[in-house]
Formats: structure tokens, C-alpha cells, sequence
């Protein structure tokens, strides 16, 4: 074999990662192997599983730096993995995800352990907001300021958790998924203002392992935003024409709306998500709570938070909602949530006629909306 032809070989061999996998109920089923280039999903191979569900699958990398790569089977993710070049990973699952077991990769297991960690906090974080609806169906004003607080509480806490490990592991490649896990909704675990220094920190770590990595430089732009975005709520806050930081986003027409318009009124802001029933049942109570006060000057400016704007738009318009419906359809990453540092949603604030905060919590709930208002529309 020629020099030529036995570095071509030694490069391919380098350049791969070997998953074998078994697909438990899985027999001679097809399985998609899918890979995350930086915002989107590409098709990678489609793989067969034998008569035992046992498969094997020899990926070509684009890079030496680590990749995340996706196992699918009828559009259901089994498997999330980092591959690295000379990787053999072996791993273990059912047809719907669970049992999941990962072996010769630990990128993938920490991935995998980053994955459960928030599973765990948004099942937590779910099982209260039941809990949350029925109390508020009750009137039980009580009961729901404790079932707000302790959602607050499963989501700190799963967001130190998260903290904690990225700064146990600072040159792993997991912690870039890490970085832009979405709880409820969609919304950011590191959206606030201060989490880009954590973004700077974990960039710096791989930078000097990975250094050729596409993901470092969504990263370093991650970091530009985001003190883009802190620049822009200091200059709305030091604003003397309003004492609230304003925000402008596109309504059902596409026009743009400013929150400044509603200067000198009483007004809702309430931040939302169209495809949530609880919150859709909730616009009935908004409707009847707008009805009785909009005589009295009552606004109310409503941001989705959704990506989907068309379905966003069709469920305005069977509400047949009458205020101020706005949606830049950027979901979690739209300026609107870091302005107003919203973490989840519903999230509702009640200003009065001077623009000052009345209310901003314990409000999902028709009667202590509607006590807020009143005090508001004096």
C-alpha cells in the first residue's frame, strides 16, 4: 500500500465513531441517525436493526472536535450522543426511549445525565403547576401563592444544579448543551441577564480544547446578545419618557406595537404561551376582568411567547381577543422575556395610571387579577 493511500486510511479511521446499539422491541426496524449542525437537524444514515435489534452504525465526523449526534425510531429521539473521533459507543433502549443505557463515551453519559436532570425538575415543576390550576379554580389564593413559589423554587434549584456541574466538568462538551436547555415553555434555564458570564466561562474552557468547534462561535455571539440586550434595558430603564422599560413587537398584522402607547393608562402586561390550554381558559377570565374595566381606561398588552406565529395568530383570533395581541415568534430568546427577566409563564404585572408596578405576582387567578385592576383603574 502506497504512503498516499495508507494516510487516507489512517485519516478515515480517525475520523469515525462506531455506535452499536440495541433497540429493545426493535426487530429489523429501520432507525434514522440524525446530527445537530448548529441550528438544525441533517439526516445522517438510516440504519437496520437485525432480527435481536441490534444495530451498527459507523459515523463519518466532520471534525476532530466532539458533534452531537441523534438515534430516532418513528420520529422518537432514543438517544442523544457526543461523538469524538475514534469513539465506540454501545447503547441500550427501548422503542419509546426508556432504559436508556450509554457505555464508551463519557460526553454521552454526561449528556445523558444533564438530559434526566431536567427531566426530573420539569416533571417536578409540572405535577405542581396541576396542583397550581386546581387552586386557582378554587379561589384558593393561599394555596396558590405556595404552589407558585414552589415552582419557583424546582426551577433555582434545578438551575443551580446545572450550575454546579458545568463548573465540575469545565472542559466538557456537554456543557454547550447545557447552556441552551429550555424548561417550561421554552423558556431559558440561563436566560437571565448575568448567565452570559457563565456562557464566557464555559467558551473559554473549550476554546482551549476545541478550538475549532462551529459551536464556539455561537457562543461568543450568545455573549454579544446578551450584553447587547443588558445595554438596551439599561438605556429603556434610565428612559425619562416612561417609568416602565418599554418593548415593541408585531401584532396579528405584523405592525409593531410599543408598550409606550399604553403611557398614562392602566394596563395588563402579560406574557403567555398560545398553546397552553391553562392560559388559553384564562383569557376567558382576562375577557371578562377587560369587559368591566376597559370603561375605566383598562389596557391590556399580551406577548406570546411562542415560535409558531401562525398558530399563535389563528388562536387570537378564535378568542376573539380584543386588546393589544403581540408575538415576534422568537420564543425563549425574544428581548421582550430578558427585559422583563420572565422565567415562566404565565407572567402577569398590573401598572397604574403612572406606570408603576400595582401587582406582579399571585395573579393567575381571576379574583386577585381583578384586585390588582381595581387598584390600578383608581
Amino acid at each position: 500500500m502506497g504512503l498516499a493511500a495508507l494516510m487516507a486510511v489512517s485519516c478515515s479511521k480517525s475520523n469515525t465513531a462506531v455506535v452499536n446499539a440495541r433497540i429493545e422491541g426493535a426487530a429489523n426496524k429501520d432507525l434514522v441517525v440524525s446530527q445537530l449542525a448548529v441550528n438544525q437537524i441533517k439526516f445522517v444514515d438510516s440504519v437496520k436493526t437485525d432480527a435481536s435489534g441490534n444495530l451498527k452504525s459507523t459515523i463519518t465526523l466532520q471534525s476532530d472536535a466532539p458533534d452531537f449526534y441523534y438515534l430516532s425510531y418513528n420520529g422518537k429521539r432514543l438517544a442523544s450522543l457526543i461523538l469524538k473521533p475514534g469513539d465506540k459507543v454501545n447503547v441500550t433502549v427501548d422503542t419509546l426511549g426508556k432504559g436508556l443505557a450509554i457505555e464508551g463515551s463519557e460526553e454521552s453519559v454526561l449528556l445523558q445525565k444533564y438530559n434526566e436532570m431536567l427531566a426530573a425538575a420539569v416533571a417536578e415543576f409540572d405535577a405542581l403547576s396541576v396542583k397550581l390550576a386546581d387552586a386557582s379554580q378554587a379561589g384558593d389564593r393561599e394555596a396558590v401563592q405556595q404552589y407558585n413559589s414552589q415552582m419557583g423554587k424546582v426551577f433555582v434549584r434545578h438551575k443551580q444544579n446545572m450550575i454546579r456541574n458545568v463548573m465540575q466538568n469545565p472542559y466538557a462538551f456537554a456543557n454547550i448543551q447545557a447552556l441552551y436547555q429550555t424548561f417550561v415553555q421554552g423558556l431559558p434555564v440561563f436566560g437571565s441577564e448575568n448567565d452570559h458570564m457563565l456562557v464566557q466561562r464555559v467558551h473559554d474552557s473549550l476554546q482551549t480544547v476545541y478550538p475549532g468547534s462551529v459551536y464556539l462561535k455561537s457562543l461568543q455571539e450568545q455573549v454579544a446578545s446578551a450584553k447587547a440586550a443588558i445595554a438596551f434595558a439599561e438605556k429603556l430603564s434610565n428612559a425619562q419618557e416612561t417609568s416602565f422599560p418599554n418593548i415593541s413587537l408585531p401584532d396579528i398584522n405584523a405592525k409593531n406595537v410599543e408598550l409606550a402607547s399604553l403611557e398614562g393608562k392602566p394596563f395588563i402586561l402579560m406574557f403567555w404561551a398560545s398553546t397552553d390550554v391553562n392560559h388559553k381558559m384564562f383569557n376567558n377570565d382576562l375577557l371578562d376582568i377587560y369587559r368591566k374595566y376597559s370603561k375605566s381606561g383598562l389596557e391590556i398588552y399580551q406577548v406570546a411567547v411562542d415560535t409558531d406565529k401562525t398558530a399563535w395568530a389563528t388562536a387570537v383570533k378564535e378568542q376573539n381577543l380584543p386588546w393589544i395581541s403581540v408575538c415576534d415568534g422568537k420564543g425563549a430568546a425574544s428581548p421582550a422575556l430578558a427585559t422583563y427577566n420572565i422565567y415562566s409563564v404565565p407572567s402577569i404585572f398590573v401598572f397604574d395610571r403612572k406606570g408603576d408596578i400595582v401587582a406582579s405576582q399571585g395573579l393567575f387567578s381571576k379574583a386577585a387579577l381583578e384586585d390588582a385592576v381595581r387598584k390600578a383603574v383608581r
